[in-house]
């Protein structure tokens, strides 16, 4: 940052940061990139950061922690642990997102941030612009992630959600919001740009989107094969195929299942939260690979997660077709060097290609996805070497300098009017 340029205060709001499928670690990293580069920052969150457990450096502030708020976390948690249905599971969602948002606009207005970055706008986008009604001469900065219920709604729930979120009586609410403030929006593929400036309310953000990619931070800490499946008590004699991350209605685990259920001597490993919406023990159980497969259902810790992806021989990557949102893991995969096996829609299958870092199958198709496992199988040692040289090649490309700088150039854009 030159010395004349005013140091930017941000006031970085992530509501879901507790929830284990919002990539929490995410808050930590970014909000710690930024003040790396001269931005002063502050966090608001709901109820802070899932598996933080080192001190915090940067000032955070969480709705939870006051009076009115402490009540509010007891209702969410139980709306989304002791009623496990999907409404009331959004309801919470929603009921988070709100009162965090309420909360960073009171903040800014007692703090003078110069700019309110909220991360994953996404799908209750309307909150935003609702308080703009409210309080005016704001400056936001929204990410949108293209969450599954905006993007494809597949259930009465989300179907009914979708459209309420796109009926015509919210754009004089954005016109009014958008002429009090000032907006500018991010997204991490060109898929969910295009959508957001044509499908989305009759193109109202159109010229606002700006696609900036996620980083990827090449990893320090790598570790043998052989000492991480010890560590996990994993067969070393195996190929391990690794499936990563919350398992959600978006992933379809269903085709990698079918896919190796004819692929001898491989061990299919699931890492992560399973949601209400899918049920693997059952798929496993159906195609019977009970002695195949194992699931860990629980958010696995980012100290944790280096052991999983120095463990396997490659990271499977199974979308439905219809997905277009960025695929973090493809990310993750290639900060610890591991080739992928990646369904072929959207940006994941066109990036696994042109950086040559894996191997593609048509989404939802078993034996296509079959077929690139025993393409892979059948690899040399000089292929899978090339393929983890060039996930090296990938970080670069994508590095998080380059994520920073975007992101404070659009800080500042929004800062000069």
């Amino acid at each position: 940052m030159a010395e004349s340029e005013k140091r930017i205060r941000i006031l970085y709001v992530c509501p879901l940061a507790h929830w284990a499928g919002h990539q929490p670690h995410a808050a930590i990293k970014e909000s710690s990139a930024l003040v790396k580069a001269g931005v002063e920052v502050s966090l608001c969150t709901f109820q802070g950061i899932l598996d933080q457990k080192e001190p915090q450096t940067i000032l955070h502030r969480t709705v939870v922690s006051s009076w009115a708020g402490f009540p509010l976390g007891i209702l969410t948690h139980l709306l989304r642990v002791s009623v496990k249905t999907k409404p009331t599971k959004g309801l919470a969602w929603f009921l988070e997102v709100a009162a965090t948002l309420f909360l960073a606009v009171r903040l800014r207005k007692t703090f003078k941030y110069d700019v309110i970055y909220l991360r994953d706008g996404d799908p209750f986008i309307f909150i935003p612009f609702v308080l703009g009604l409210v309080f005016k001469h704001y400056r936001w900065a929204i990410s949108l992630i293209g969450a599954e219920m905006v993007i494809s709604p597949r259930s009465l729930p989300a179907s009914l959600f979708y459209k309420f979120v796109n009926v015509p009586m919210w754009k004089p609410i954005y016109r009014r919001s958008l002429s009090k403030n000032r907006f500018a929006f991010l997204c991490q593929n060109n898929y969910i740009k295009d959508y957001f400036e044509t499908n989305f309310l009759g193109g109202i953000l159109s010229g606002s989107i700006t696609v900036v990619p996620l980083g990827a931070e090449k990893a320090t800490n790598y570790m043998s094969q052989k000492e991480a499946r010890r560590y996990l008590g994993l067969p070393e004699d195996k190929v391990i195929f690794l499936h990563f991350g919350s398992l959600h209605s978006t992933k379809d685990i269903e085709t990698v299942l079918a896919a190796i259920r004819d692929v001898p001597d491989v061990l299919f490993v699931h890492a992560g939260a399973v949601t209400l919406s899918v049920n693997p023990i059952d798929s496993v159980q159906r195609h019977g690979l009970q002695n195949r497969v194992i699931i860990k259902d629980y958010y696995i810790p980012e100290a944790e997660k280096q052991h999983y992806l120095s463990a396997a021989d490659a990271m499977i990557l199974s979308y439905k077709r219809d997905s277009q949102q960025t695929t973090s893991m493809l990310w993750e995969a290639a900060k610890f060097k591991l080739p992928t096996i990646a369904s072929d829609n959207g940006e994941l299958g066109e990036l696994v290609k042109r950086y040559k870092i894996g191997l593609v199958f048509k989404a939802e198709d078993a034996a296509s996805l079959k077929g690139a496992i025993s393409n892979f199988l059948n690899s040399s040692q000089s292929e899978i070497e090339t393929m983890r040289n060039n996930c090296e090649k990938f970080c670069d490309e994508f590095s998080p300098d380059e994520w920073v700088k975007n992101c404070v150039r659009i800080f500042r854009e929004l800062c000069e009017h």
